[in-house]
């Protein structure tokens, strides 16, 4: 399965999320780089995760930069993350506990409840992970660990302070700005090329790094 943005997906990707919800702008990277399969919006969160982060790694390359503020003392914390071992670290799925089928929650799920309180959401995730029939209790411990273990996160000690917390990482937050950084770089070169030389967008994103490079110099000579 294809996990590389061509830098005309990065494009489309960009083109097609910026409007949108975050929610929505994962699942625009995963259809421009042909990663989401047939039902994107049906995968598990972990699944859609992994394959975000293996575009990130083979689109941008594997080191995610971070930064935490320390709760104590408000100092920043840089952190540097490999995608493909936090790709690693997901859960590969949720488990028949107490012989109770629960499926996996999606992205469709998560856009479903948007906006409803938390007693609603529960209810209603309880229903469409679990049937209608499924009593709570047990289901929603289990719905709400289901979704705590699709989290990534760090553990982080302050250097200045000694104070210790856990960060979550929004894996499609951190692809998306990867996306948005690229598509404004790119554009930017599109739009000095043209102006330079009156090629087509398609035309320049056809060339290759060395020689998009070496036009833009000469260009800014």
């Amino acid at each position: 399965m294809q996990h590389q943005l061509s830098l005309s997906g990065v494009l489309a990707a960009w083109e097609t999320g910026a409007a949108r919800r975050p929610l929505d702008r994962a699942l625009a990277v995963l259809w421009a780089a042909g990663a989401g399969g047939p039902d994107p919006a049906g995968l598990a969160l972990t699944e859609r995760d992994r394959r975000l982060l293996a575009i990130r790694a083979e689109s941008f390359g594997p080191t995610l930069e971070a930064v935490a503020a320390c709760p104590g003392c408000g100092a920043e914390m840089e952190m540097t993350l490999d995608a493909r071992a936090l790709a690693a670290a997901l859960p590969e799925g949720d488990d028949d506990a107490a012989g109770i089928s629960i499926r996996p929650l999606t992205s469709r799920d998560l856009a479903a409840v948007a906006g409803l309180d938390a007693a609603e959401a529960t209810a209603a995730l309880r229903r469409r992970l679990a049937g209608k029939e499924a009593p709570p209790g047990e289901v929603d411990r289990r719905i709400e660990a289901a979704a705590e273990a699709a989290e990534l996160r760090a553990r982080i000690a302050c250097a200045a302070c000694g104070a210790e917390w856990t960060e979550t990482l929004d894996v499609a937050e951190h692809v998306w700005a990867a996306v948005e950084t690229a598509a404004l770089r790119l554009l930017g070169e599109v739009a000095e090329l043209a102006a330079a030389y009156g090629w087509s967008e398609a035309e320049i994103l056809g060339l290759g790094p060395a020689r998009r490079a070496a036009y833009l110099s000469r260009a800014r000579a």
